[in-house]
């Protein structure tokens, strides 16, 4: 997403002043104002095995051969590799033209690419089944690493850090994973999937900190598990959420299963746009339907741990048939398990541990029919609090840097043949 979400917030500020009106009628509230649609999607990415390697490859070496990896990636044929030795490189890299194509740091933390402040992306791929291994982007005025409307793509053993807008970036595109990634920073998030369904993709083994949002998937969904990871010290942790303004709303059907999820309640984190608005919520279901939310550590927030609230566009969209299972939530500030007003019915807590809910009553497998005005409201004021110009944020460029040490190098770098972005599987 490169849009601003300024104007769909106060819309959903709109959406609670209607909770707070209308409760009792909130669930053909929310049945006669939204588009949502089940497209019966199973939410999780089944495995599908570890990608398959070429075997008839060309090694395009950067700087031993060419000066800059745009020409290398411009000399190159699909399947081929473009590896590139430590240094600092002042370049933004679009991939236009050939699919298939890997670009591979051969030291993820000394293989800098570096927007300077003035350069949009580190890498854009709009072709198919790009994969870009072990490097870092920095200090890029938009993204660290783009995939945009492709089919087969990768980001494996990246960091991205102090890029104004996303870390680690895809839209409308499908097949697909991140791992063992690094994202802090950004103004946005630091790592997105958005506008695809069904998805067919992953997130596993990332981490993501002082980021406005740690993840977030507008209208992304089907086939799509984030798991396994790391998300703290953000504004917001993970959000899910449904908006007009990309395609294919609502965001529907992602599985969100064993992560780590704790003190998303950071306020000198930078942000822009959405951040404050999720202030101190550890896992955010905005106006989502048929997620699975299982499994998670979700601790220490000043808000809620894990809460599901309307979001409202051109159209209403009111969370609906939302599982939330065997998660442990603790320390939050207003309410570990919530749901806002108005919601649309069938969202299930069960086996969850958790000391607070808002309505009360949350964990005992009960279909809530009823969402809590209140919810809303504290979200909708931090909002007020952003769009009035009030509300803390930090700076993008001087957000701390990565802890280097503890990000783990991809093995074998230099050696490795490339692979494949993803299997396919079956659609």
């Amino acid at each position: 997403m490169t849009h601003r979400r300024r104007d769909v917030l106060r819309a959903m500020g709109a959406a609670g002043t209607v909770g707070a009106a209308g409760l009792a009628g909130e669930h053909l509230v929310g049945r006669a104002t939204s588009q949502s649609d089940d497209g019966g999607l199973p939410a999780g990415q089944p495995p599908r095995g570890e990608p398959r390697a070429y075997e008839d490859y060309t090694v395009h070496e950067v700087p031993g051969q060419y000066d800059t990896i745009q020409a290398a990636v411009e000399a190159a044929d699909p399947e081929d590799l473009v590896l590139v030795e430590p240094g600092v490189y002042p370049e933004a890299v679009e991939v236009t033209d050939t699919p298939r194509l890997t670009i591979r740091g051969t030291d993820r933390n000394g293989v800098i690419l570096d927007g300077e402040f003035k350069r949009e992306d580190g890498v854009l791929a709009t072709v198919d089944d790009v994969v870009v291994e072990n490097l870092t982007a920095r200090h890029y005025v938009r993204n660290g690493f783009f995939w945009s409307s492709v089919s087969g793509w990768r980001g494996s053993y990246l960091t991205a850090y102090n890029n104004r807008v996303y870390g680690i970036y895809n839209i409308a595109s499908q097949h697909g994973r991140y791992d063992h990634c690094y994202a802090s920073g950004h103004t946005d998030s630091g790592f997105y999937i958005g506008q695809c369904k069904p998805c067919h993709a992953v997130i596993e083994n990332v981490r993501s900190e002082h980021n406005a949002i740690g993840y977030s998937g507008t209208n992304a969904g089907g086939y799509l598990t984030v798991r396994d990871s790391v998300w703290r010290n953000n504004m917001g942790g993970i959000v899910p959420n449904s908006l007009d303004s990309e395609a294919n709303p609502p965001q529907d059907s992602a599985r969100i299963e064993n992560n780590l999820v704790e003190s998303n309640d950071n306020a000198e984190a930078p942000d822009e746009a959405f951040g404050y608005a999720a202030f101190g919520t550890g896992i955010n279901v905005a106006g989502g339907v048929n997620n699975e939310v299982v499994g998670n550590t979700v601790r220490d927030h000043a808000n809620f741990g894990i809460v599901a609230v309307p979001m409202l566009d051109d159209n209403l969209y009111p969370p609906r048939g939302n599982r939330f299972v065997g998660n442990d939530v603790s320390g939050s500030g207003r309410a570990d398990l919530a749901v806002g007003a108005p919601q649309d019915g069938d969202n299930v807590f069960e086996d969850n541990t958790a000391d607070t809910a808002r309505p009360g009553g949350l964990n005992g497998g009960t279909r809530i029919l009823g969402g809590d005005p209140w919810v809303t409201m504290v979200l909708f004021e931090q909002f007020s609090q952003l769009d009035a110009g009030g509300a803390p944020r930090g700076d993008w460029r001087t957000a701390p840097e990565p802890p280097f040490d503890e990000l783990e190098r991809m093995p074998n770098a230099r050696d490795a043949p490339p692979r494949e972005a993803v299997p396919r599987g079956e659609e």
